[in-house]
């Protein structure tokens, strides 16, 4: 039974970290218009989606974007009900790590005893009460444990080679459970990944945290006073130089020292998709409906005969039929057409650099 969190939320702050191009779901996604911003699953954009899914266990008041200066004034326009003041903006990418200290300080310089959860604005979540007791869950951890960081863990459900995990060592406490950090394993082969099915110590890496604010802006201080110091002068002086002197890190968690700042994992139990990829679209598309062999589509689609395959098009006028296809995705766009086998979502990369170096960056 899990213990009812305190009834005071006021310094329960959500922040979702918008700030990825999503490219490798190239054509849909692109610079101009990230998968966050798309409708890839339901009638609202992702980004709406997963404000919608923090319900009541954030104030509205407290629920902040992370943003880059090339998509804020969309952000802006997609999310009206989020006061612009709660949309923080790096001025240029430096990395997760900078991202996290920018708004780790302000937050902190509004609330003092801010606790933080992040969160990405481009995953699909199913179990959405599931998801609330989770987060329910972090917020109580760290109530009362001010000096960890904690981490969402989600059990996998089936192997998956494209994804990171975690592995958890001994239980550290008991409601809400949650247990320490062994290692975490980035994308492992598909045979390893199915051995880590079959047993309790290993989650999906969500990339999800928990942690107060004043916390974290101490544990990146002791690893480099740079990534605070620099912020920092940014936030007096408002000139990008100060900004573009923080070091450049990609892991947050990597550059803290987790035997000063314990990492803590909570498992969560809720259906969850990263959509990192076309072949990971299909999965989720297709796992929706009671055939999962069935061609999942969006748009004006026709079809004779075909398994595991993907069709997607903006153009509602355009009629696409398909015959005998097997393990196919096709994406129609206003100005692009791809058709690729599902099992090579990850040369998306590959082809995007062919593009630019044909020069045809219009179509990026």
């Amino acid at each position: 039974m899990t213990q009812p969190i305190s009834e005071d939320r006021s310094h329960n702050y959500a922040v979702i970290v918008a700030g990825g191009s999503g490219t490798r779901l190239w054509p849909l996604s692109r610079k101009s218009l990230p998968k966050q911003m798309q409708k890839f699953v339901g009638d609202k954009t992702l980004i709406d989606e997963t404000v919608e899914r923090l319900g009541s266990s954030v104030p509205k008041e407290n629920i902040y974007i992370s943003t880059t200066s090339a998509y804020a004034e969309q952000i802006k326009e997609l999310l009206p009900e989020i006061s612009e003041e709660n949309i923080i903006i790096e001025p240029i990418a430096r990395g997760t790590t900078v991202a996290f200290s920018l708004f780790s300080q302000v937050i902190h310089a509004r609330d003092p005893e801010a606790i933080i959860f992040t969160l990405a604005s481009d995953h699909s979540v199913t179990g959405v009460e599931s998801f609330r007791q989770a987060l329910d869950d972090t917020f109580t951890f760290i109530k009362s444990n001010e000096k960890h960081i904690a981490l969402l863990g989600i059990k996998p459900t089936y192997p998956d080679s494209g994804l990171g995990y975690i592995k958890v060592d001994a239980r550290i406490n008991d409601t809400p459970p949650a247990y320490s950090v062994e290692k975490f394993i980035e994308k492992p082969s598909i045979e390893v990944a199915q051995k880590y099915l079959e047993t309790n110590e290993y989650y999906w890496n969500a990339a999800y945290y928990c942690f107060k604010a004043a916390t974290l802006i101490e544990a990146y201080r002791e690893a480099d006073a740079d990534l605070t110091d620099r912020v920092a002068d940014y936030l007096q002086s408002g000139n990008i130089d100060d900004f573009m002197k923080a070091p450049e890190k990609a892991h947050e968690i990597e550059t803290i020292n987790a035997s000063h700042y314990p990492l803590a994992v909570i498992p969560a139990a809720f259906s969850w998709s990263d959509i990192g990829n076309w072949s990971a679209l299909h999965d989720l598309l297709s796992g929706m409906g009671e055939d999962p062999t069935a061609v999942a589509s969006k748009g004006l689609h026709i079809d004779l005969g075909s398994k595991d395959s993907l069709v997607m098009s903006e153009d509602e006028s355009k009629l696409i039929a398909t015959i005998g296809l097997k393990d196919i995705i096709i994406v129609n766009t206003d100005d692009a057409l791809l058709v690729m086998d599902k099992h090579h979502s990850q040369d998306i990369k590959q082809l995007l650099q062919n593009i630019k170096d044909r020069n045809l960056d219009t179509y990026l």
